[in-house]
């Protein structure tokens, strides 16, 4: 069956897109690059395949800073999904991104440190992120939101800077970034990079929650994007996006910025069974 996974946090998994199904869990056996981790991914799954991943654990265990990035990404893959949708809840940087609004960027600034290598050793996997999202998955995406009529507009196209988290930035810090960047937030990075890795279409529809220097996970975070929730311009649209998402999903495309970047030296030495799968599968893909 063809399936699609969609990673996101609070307004989004409790919307009514993935209301009322059973809750699953997946053992990755991934158990890295940062803290304590158990490698297991709770997730819901409807009848047509479309899958949703808490980001953050379905207890919101896990912040932005210690989140299973690599672990959840695997599952994606583990569960048969080929595409991924990503939701985010971002701080706007410029006057012209508005609370409230949609934006879909066209690239990133990874300043969060994280560790991006998602199969460790063994399998090298050099991606060429330019552009650093699927353009295929994207253009859906864009084409989806665009019909929604957000409260705060919709932007096609953007900057999305990552920072460490889980702490918000300084204004000192919020004047540097808006040089550079449009908008701000805790997680595209290394997701992005890791589902790019691991061969899976990857785009990201991000909400601002807040213009950065009023940052303010009750009062910002949780209400707005309950507000947005609540509107239905969510369900909307995912109800517009999924369909297309599917069709892609069942015959997803190679990823150019893959193509001659991938190193298998020794697939055996992936760190789980898991990576190994899915290192063979690049390799007959892409070598």
């Amino acid at each position: 069956m063809t399936k699609l996974a969609v990673i996101g946090g609070s307004g989004v998994g409790d919307s009514e897109v993935f209301e009322g199904l059973e809750w699953k869990a997946v053992n990755t056996g991934i158990g890295y690059p940062f803290g304590i981790r158990d490698g297991v991914v709770e997730y819901v799954e409807r009848p047509d395949g479309v899958i949703f991943i808490p980001r953050h654990g379905r207890t919101k265990k896990y912040g932005p800073a210690r989140t299973q990035y690599a672990a959840n990404i695997v599952a994606a893959y583990e569960l048969g999904a080929r595409a991924i949708i990503a939701t985010s809840a971002v701080g706007s940087l410029t006057d012209r991104i508005k609370v409230e609004s949609a934006v879909v960027p066209d690239d990133y600034i990874d300043e969060s440190g994280r560790d991006s290598n998602l199969f460790g050793k063994g399998f090298i996997v050099h991606v060429a992120p330019r552009p650093p999202f699927s353009q295929s998955l994207r253009d859906l995406v864009c084409a989806a939101a665009g019909s929604v009529d957000w409260t705060g507009g919709f932007h096609n196209g953007g900057t999305y800077v990552t920072i460490p988290g889980d702490s918000f930035g300084t204004n000192a810090e919020g004047r540097k970034r808006a040089q550079y960047a449009d908008i701000v937030g805790m997680t595209a990075c290394p997701e992005a990079s890791m589902a790019m890795q691991a061969g899976l279409h990857y785009a990201l529809i991000a909400f601002p929650v807040d213009m950065d220097c009023d940052a303010n996970h009750e009062g910002g975070t949780i209400e707005i994007m309950h507000r947005m929730r609540d509107s239905g311009n969510v369900k909307q649209f995912f109800d517009r996006v999924i369909p297309g998402a599917l069709e892609l999903a069942g015959n997803p495309p190679l990823l150019p910025q893959l193509k001659g970047n991938i190193i298998p030296h020794s697939t055996g030495q992936c760190d789980t069974e898991q990576l190994k799968r899915l290192a063979e599968e690049l390799k007959a893909r892409y070598c």
